[in-house]
């Protein structure tokens, strides 16, 4: 059986140790990496994910525990030897890119070779053969302050492989990054473990990441609260049949990764009671609704992407189910364009088209659709209460109240199944035309 590159056994970081001021960064570590692995260390900020990466690379020594790498306690090493392995075992990207300015990109990509004793030949030649890799080999003769954050980065990247280390660590390397530019250095990433069998060692808190890894470790408050294991991707690390069994709990950790795991369980199983799909039909299902609403795809388009198969990207939908579907979703868009207008009409009284009118149109809407007759007084009540809903004087639960009183009462009298419906039906409108942007 394989033996793990990387080994921690009870690994704590305690710094200002013995002091007033102690602090246990990282508390009671263990793990086993094995080469050729994408492992994400994953958590919110502050949870202690740099400071394990940095503890593997060399330059933060246990206060507690052990860690090996390739069987050797690297802290044991004389200076020299540590500093031999920091230089050809470990490479290591930045968020920041920390590039020298002063130099061109071509001689900041050289420069850790200048310490392994390379001519200045032998150091071009692989730095300019890294940069044309990884597409910015066109700008190796210019500074760095003359690029893209995104070529930056990707100089970065073609340095940290310059001495054809072992290991690669990447310490948020997508933090300064736009969506575009993000992309590219991921899989620029997953090139490097996927053809030259590198071993990564990534940090993130970023959930879209987590489909690279093989495996994902979450951290919180100095420990580890779980290891995640990928069921996309083949696993590396030794496993004997019966050992271990994947669920769709790895598929929940992608999707609410800041969730525990009891939370995933309750998850699962409001799915099997309230939904007759999986959360991979799901996911490609929100994926063919985002574009619906944002207008990149029309209703045709839509309701072909819900029947399509799966290996095609489809939901695979009855053809009954997706028009029903879209017929839905085109009514609350449609109608959530009222609220936008009213929410507008509310802070601007030049924008021409009355609440009133607004109110009375989405009200004849919410009775059609849930084919409730309204007396005239119903009407009115019924016209008042959306009013109060959508300028945010009343809320849902108010709203659902309210539909339940009697006419005399400025309410609908409707029954308790009927003012549920219409509630949660109004809400999903009011969710759509409505701009919470200001609260994110």
């Amino acid at each position: 059986m394989a033996k793990p590159l990387i080994v921690a056994r009870d690994l704590s970081i305690i710094y200002n140790q013995g002091k007033s001021n102690e602090f246990k960064a990282l508390s009671g570590v263990n793990t086993d990496i094995f080469e050729g692995e994408y492992i994400i260390l994953f958590g919110p900020s502050g949870c202690g994910k740099s400071t394990l990466m940095y503890s593997i690379q060399g330059s933060l020594p246990p206060g507690e525990g052990t860690l090996l790498v390739k069987g050797d306690d690297v802290y044991s090493y004389p200076p020299s030897e540590r500093v031999y392995f920091q230089r050809h075992v470990m490479g290591i990207i930045f968020q920041s890119f920390n590039l020298i300015m002063s130099l061109s990109v071509l001689d900041n990509v050289a420069l850790p070779m200048i310490f392994c004793d390379a001519d200045k030949t032998t150091r071009d030649r692989r730095a300019q053969s890294l940069l044309d890799r990884f597409g910015v080999g066109h700008v190796s003769g210019k500074i760095p302050a003359m690029l893209s954050g995104g070529q930056q980065q990707r100089v970065s990247v073609s340095r940290s492989m310059v001495n054809d280390p072992k290991i690669l660590l990447a310490d948020e390397p997508t933090g300064n990054l736009d969506s575009v530019s993000t992309q590219q250095v991921m899989d620029k990433i997953d090139e490097i473990n996927t053809f030259d069998r590198r071993t990564i060692i990534m940090v993130s808190h970023n959930a879209a990441h987590l489909s690279y890894a093989h495996r994902v470790y979450y951290l919180k408050d100095g420990k580890i609260l779980r290891e995640v294991v990928n069921p996309q991707r083949k696993q590396i690390k030794p496993v004997r049949e019966g050992e271990t069994i994947v669920t769709e709990l790895e598929q929940l950790a992608r999707l609410y990764p800041y969730d525990s795991v009891e939370t995933w369980r309750v998850k699962s199983m409001i799915n099997f009671l309230t939904q007759d799909y999986t959360f991979s039909q799901i996911a490609r299902l929100e994926h063919a609704v985002g574009l619906f609403i944002e207008g990149k795809i029309n209703r045709d388009s839509f309701i072909k992407s819900l029947m399509q198969p799966s290996e095609r990207g489809g939901v695979e939908v009855p053809e009954d189910e997706a028009k029903r579907m879209a017929k839905v979703a085109e009514r609350i868009i449609k109608n959530s364009d009222d609220i936008r207008r009213f929410r507008a009409r509310k802070d601007n009284d030049a924008i021409f088209f009355s609440q009133d009118k607004l109110a009375e149109r989405m009200s004849e809407h919410l009775a059609n659709h849930h084919r409730i007759k309204l007396s005239k007084q119903q009407n009115e009540n019924m016209t008042e209460l959306i009013a109060d809903r959508v300028t945010g004087v009343a809320n849902d639960e108010e709203f659902n109240s309210r539909l339940m009183k009697g006419i005399r009462s400025k309410g609908l009298a409707l029954s308790e199944n009927e003012a549920d419906d219409m509630t949660r039906y109004f809400e999903k409108i009011i969710a759509q035309g409505v701009d919470v942007s200001y609260k994110l």
